[in-house]
C-alpha cells in the first residue's frame, strides 16, 4: 500500500519543477548563444569573401598591367628586328633574325592569351562581386535582425533562469538542512534529483532497486537509489 505522499517529497517535486525550468532555460541561452556566433561568423565570412574578390581582381589587374609592359617590350624588339632586314649582309645573319622573330611571336601569342585569359577571369569575378554587392546589404540587414532578436530574447532567457534558481534557492529552505544537502549535491550532478520508481526500478538509472528501498519509497520516505543515489517516489 501507498501512503500519501510526504511534505518532504512534494516539497523535491516541486523544485525539480523549478529546476528543470532552470535547466531549460540554459540550455536554450546556449543554443541562442551558438545561433548568434553563428550569424556573426556568417557576415564575417561574406564581407571576407567580398575582401578577397576585390583583391583577386586587383591582382588580375596589375597582372594584365604587367602582361602590356612585357607586350610593348616584345612588340617594339619585333619592329626592330623588321627594320633591319633590308641591312642584313649574310644568310647566317638573316636565318638568325628569323629564328628570333618565330621566338618572339611565340611569346606574343602567350601574352596576348594570358591577357585575355586574366581580362576575363576579371570580368567573372566583378560579376561574381556585383551580385554579392547587390545581396548582400539585404542579406547583412537580415543577419543584423537575427541577432538583435536573439540577443532580446538571451536576455529574457538570462532573466527567467536567474528567477527561477532564485525561487530554487528560496524553496531550497523548506526542505530539512539533511536532505537539502543531499537533494542539492544530487540535483546539481544528474540534473534531476528526484524520479519516479516504477515497478521497482529508478527511472533515472533503471536500476532494480533492494525490496528494502521499495517499501520505504511506498511509505513516502525520503530515500535515495541505491545505485544513482537520486530520490524516489512512487506515482500516484
Amino acid at each position: 500500500m501507498v501512503c500519501e505522499m510526504s511534505p518532504e517529497i512534494y516539497t523535491m517535486l516541486e523544485l525539480q519543477s523549478i529546476w528543470d525550468k532552470v535547466l531549460a532555460a540554459k540550455n536554450e541561452i546556449t543554443r541562442s548563444r551558438h545561433a548568434i556566433d553563428f550569424w556573426r561568423n556568417e557576415m564575417k565570412a561574406m564581407e571576407a569573401k567580398m575582401a578577397d574578390l576585390r583583391s583577386r581582381v586587383n591582382q588580375l589587374k596589375t597582372n594584365i598591367k604587367q602582361k602590356e609592359l612585357e607586350l610593348h617590350d616584345v612588340e617594339a624588339r619585333i619592329q626592330f628586328l623588321d627594320s633591319r632586314k633590308n641591312s642584313l649582309k649574310s644568310q647566317r645573319e638573316f636565318d638568325s633574325m628569323i629564328t628570333e622573330l618565330e621566338t618572339l611571336n611565340q611569346k606574343k601569342d602567350e601574352i596576348e592569351n594570358s591577357m585575355l585569359q586574366y581580362m576575363e577571369d576579371v570580368d567573372a569575378i566583378e560579376n561574381e562581386l556585383s551580385v554579392l554587392q547587390q545581396e548582400m546589404p539585404k542579406r547583412l540587414n537580415q543577419i543584423e535582425n537575427d541577432v538583435e532578436e536573439l540577443q532580446n530574447k538571451l536576455e529574457l532567457l538570462q532573466k527567467e533562469a536567474e528567477d527561477n534558481a532564485s525561487q530554487f534557492n528560496k524553496q531550497m529552505t523548506e526542505l530539512p538542512p539533511d536532505l537539502r544537502a543531499r537533494f542539492a549535491k544530487v540535483i546539481e550532478t544528474k540534473g534531476n534529483g528526484i524520479v519516479p520508481l516504477e515497478n521497482g526500478i529508478c527511472m533515472g538509472c533503471h536500476f532494480q532497486v533492494p525490496v528494502y528501498v521499495k517499501d520505504e519509497v511506498a511509505k513516502s520516505k525520503a530515500v535515495t537509489c541505491t545505485n544513482c543515489g537520486r530520490f524516489l517516489y512512487f506515482k500516484n
